[in-house]
């Protein structure tokens, strides 16, 4: 059924979903061509982009959309002051782009002004704003393409805040890195980390979901756990 919904993701002012078919569909804010229908204006209900059927996966930043086709490329539009498509430049774009050749891209998260994203090879990459640190390669440096973020191989899930990064390990270990000034990563400290930090000893970590400057993990245990900013109780510790 074609008008069954599928998947969404919810940036800062806009809005994306593949229904059943997997069409891809979007509405919202569109100043920077983030619904990438070609224009540069408001859709106040939801929209076809192009006509193709084998979208898999989308993840919305602050102005940005990057997706993944079921055969595994990597696309990308919207707004690009920091790199965040990943096209090698900095200009905005309106309408889909394919970033790069590669076919095994296996899943994306974006942050406000950044993106990274998994291969089917467990590798890591990152693009987009770094000012935080929170690409993970080392420096505090832009980059407009995607690179890859250290050598490990056993990356098994990704989930980025609006400037800090999660992820999880094959072997149940939980990493964060970026920005750090409310204790999102976890580690104990109110320092950025430029480069992925272990939280913890733990390795029965099951699933991760990076807020604003928040984190929440789920241990396999079923038990819940959380850290960072906590001004409005998003922390849900009754304080």
């Amino acid at each position: 059924n074609a008008q069954c919904w599928y998947s969404i993701s919810s940036g800062d002012q806009h809005t994306s979903a593949i229904k059943s078919d997997k069409t891809l569909w979007t509405w919202g804010r569109n100043n920077y061509g983030q619904l990438g229908d070609g224009t540069i204006i408001n859709k106040d209900l939801p929209i076809q982009i192009g006509t193709d059927s084998n979208w898999q996966n989308v993840s919305l930043g602050g102005q940005h959309t990057v997706a993944l086709k079921s055969d595994g490329t990597l696309w990308a539009w919207g707004r690009n002051n920091y790199g965040q498509l990943g096209d090698g430049t900095n200009i905005n774009k309106n309408s889909p782009i394919q970033i790069g050749t590669n076919t095994n891209w296996k899943s994306i998260s974006c942050g406000a002004n950044y993106t990274i994203a998994l291969k089917s090879d467990g590798t890591l990459w990152a693009w987009g704003y770094n000012g935080e640190g929170e690409l993970g390669d080392g420096f505090n440096i832009n980059r407009n393409s995607p690179i890859q973020i250290g050598s490990d191989s056993d990356w098994n899930s990704i989930s980025a805040g609006w400037s800090h990064s999660t992820a999880l390990k094959s072997d149940g270990t939980l990493w964060a890195w970026g920005y750090n000034a409310y204790g999102q990563l976890g580690d104990g400290t109110n320092l950025d980390k430029n480069t992925p930090t272990k939280i913890g000893l733990a390795t029965n970590w099951l699933t991760i979901s990076a807020g604003g400057d928040h984190t929440n993990a789920i241990k396999s245990n079923g038990t819940l756990w959380t850290c960072g900013y906590n001004y409005s109780g998003q922390l849900g510790d009754g304080t």
